[in-house]
């Protein structure tokens, strides 16, 4: 192992994978990435579900799939070094990166450019300051997502969920389809933090209900969560005394926020942008500190790994073609009215070749409206957008001829729009009398809301994409789904193996294709795509392996 490299990547998750092989796939000789994991893939190991690779692969995959396909290309980059289990102590501004390795013990690494993806961690109960008793029973969703698909362990029988993040909204199915009862999701914000299609397929489908303006206000248990007392919430949030209403349960999962793990970005002196708690970055991911870049989920937090994966591959890019500049003009990004934020905060003009992708967040809910770029009073740029909500994160793509005409201004995103959208307005299915269906599609995040005519060979509109027409026409008339889960493992080294049907079986045989995997223990050696249950249930989906084993 050598003391000096090209790009030094620190951390081996989504973005990391994306970043090295993108640097070396852009002319750096020598790339290493360090993981303090003993495995390389970062949380997608354990995000079972599907949802994954419909931008950057074109097709659905599960979070190991997704993660394999990156790990599975590594042998074809010669320059790229893996070091697992290896600790990222510090990182100084002269690109100095220190670690402990169990074997090599303390290492002092000299990089010409890095790349930061540590990824995010969760907020817990102490984040939030809920009251009460200090019982087990208690976790974040992504704890618990990991005792039960990696670890093998059920956290509870009855679970109520507060907060209505993804991670949330996704592990309200994953207890209910291994024989949990979850009693509700609370959310403080009178609207969803999660994406539209995670509550349809993961609360609508299994008759969960979302209580909007809700939060917990006491936990109640000696040795174990006993109960928990819910509230409404006012418009500021605070809890409206004579509202309170006691659950029985066992298990309170928190799905209360992400923050960008950026330890190891303050101690190297990173300006670090309060609205992201991420680095303030450039176009190409580059911070404050020239030859030091972030991205993922330590630069904002992201919806979908496909955009970490493109902002990833910029910014192994820009690493590897880094040298040292002189100061340059810069074209400061600004959040304006109903934007909560937009990243990259700066852009210059000499590095962009065709254009800029701006990704950014709104602080409501809206109807059609427009997503307006100005540069002083002059409107540079406009989108229209058939609705908004905070929990789905938005991208725009300014053309360079667009950012020239900023003449050096801030640009402010801001969104143009007369129409709030109250959490009441979305219906996610609804028959209408004149025999058309509504309802939203779950085929990708977009989330279209489509019209079903039955009356009229189930006509579909309102779709962008012919898999949204097929799932309308399904939806109505027989709908389906495909379902992930795990199986014991022997003989590998994990406990539990992930799985999934390899095509959508219908909605009303789900439970009884998840019986078939209660006492079924598959045996070593066992790769992605290999058939694990045939024919479930007599409808000609298999289950199959989604990770090695």
């Amino acid at each position: 192992m050598k003391d000096n490299y090209d790009v030094v990547v620190t951390g081996g998750g989504p973005a990391g994978l994306a970043a090295a092989i993108s640097a070396a796939e852009n002319g750096a000789q020598s790339v290493l990435i360090l993981e303090r994991n003993g495995t390389l893939g970062g949380i997608l190991n354990q995000c079972i579900h599907n949802g994954f690779g419909l931008h950057h692969f074109k097709e659905e995959m599960t979070g190991p799939e997704y993660a394999c396909r990156f790990i599975e290309q590594l042998p074809n980059y010669p320059a790229i070094e893996v070091l697992t289990g290896a600790m990222v102590l510090g990182i100084s501004p002269d690109k100095t990166v220190s670690a402990i390795h169990p074997e090599r013990g303390y290492m002092r690494l000299a990089a010409n450019a890095i790349v930061l993806s540590m990824g995010c961690r969760e907020r817990t109960r102490g984040a939030i300051g809920i009251p009460g008793a200090r019982p087990s029973g208690i976790f974040t969703a992504g704890a618990a997502q990991l005792y039960m698909n990696i670890e093998g362990f059920t956290v509870g029988k009855r679970a109520v969920i507060l907060g209505s993040g993804d991670i949330g909204l996704i592990m309200a199915r994953r207890l209910t389809l291994e024989g949990a009862k979850v009693l509700g999701v609370y959310e403080v914000l009178p609207y969803s933090s999660g994406l539209t299609r995670n509550i349809v397929q993961c609360l609508e489908d299994y008759g969960i209900p979302l209580y909007l303006s809700h939060t917990v206000t006491d936990i109640r248990g000696e040795r174990r969560v006993e109960q928990v007392v819910v509230q409404q919430v006012d418009e500021r949030r605070k809890p409206v005394p004579g509202t309170e209403q006691v659950i029985d349960c066992d298990t309170l999962l928190l799905s209360v926020g992400l923050i960008p793990e950026n330890e190891l970005s303050r101690q190297a002196g990173l300006e670090i942008s309060p609205r992201t708690n991420g680095p303030v970055v450039y176009e190409n991911m580059e911070t404050s500190i020239p030859g030091i870049f972030a991205c993922g989920n330590v630069a904002h937090v992201h919806d979908l790994v496909d955009f970490v994966t493109a902002e990833s591959i910029r910014a192994g890019a820009a690493a590897a073609k880094y040298l040292p500049k002189k100061a340059e003009s810069v074209i400061p990004v600004q959040n304006g009215d109903g934007v909560g934020y937009a990243v990259p905060q700066k852009i210059r003009l000499e590095n962009v070749d065709k254009g800029v992708d701006v990704f950014f967040r709104v602080t409501a809910m809206y109807k059609t409206s427009k997503i307006e770029v100005k540069s002083g009073d002059n409107v540079i740029a406009s989108f229209k957008r058939e609705h908004l909500a905070p929990g789905e994160m938005e991208k725009i793509t300014l053309p360079r001829a667009f950012l020239e005409k900023a003449g050096g201004l801030p640009l402010v995103v801001s969104v143009n729009s007369r129409e709030r959208l109250a959490a009441s307005d979305i219906k996610f299915r609804t028959k209408r009398p004149d025999g058309i269906t509504e309802l939203i599609c779950i085929v990708c995040p977009k989330g279209c809301h489509l019209q079903v005519d039955e009356n009229n060979g189930f006509a579909v509109t309102g779709n962008n994409c012919n898999r949204g027409e097929e799932y309308g026409r399904q939806e109505v008339t027989n709908p389906t789904r495909v379902i992930t889960s795990t199986v014991c493992a022997a003989g590998g080294a994990i406990a539990r193996m992930p799985v999934k049907t390899d095509k959508t079986i219908p909605k009303g045989r789900i439970f009884e294709a998840m019986k078939l995997l209660d006492d079924l223990e598959a045996k070593s050696p066992v790769k992605p795509g290999d058939v694990v249950v045939p024919d479930i249930c007599g409808t000609g989906a298999n289950f199959v392996s989604t990770r090695s084993l």
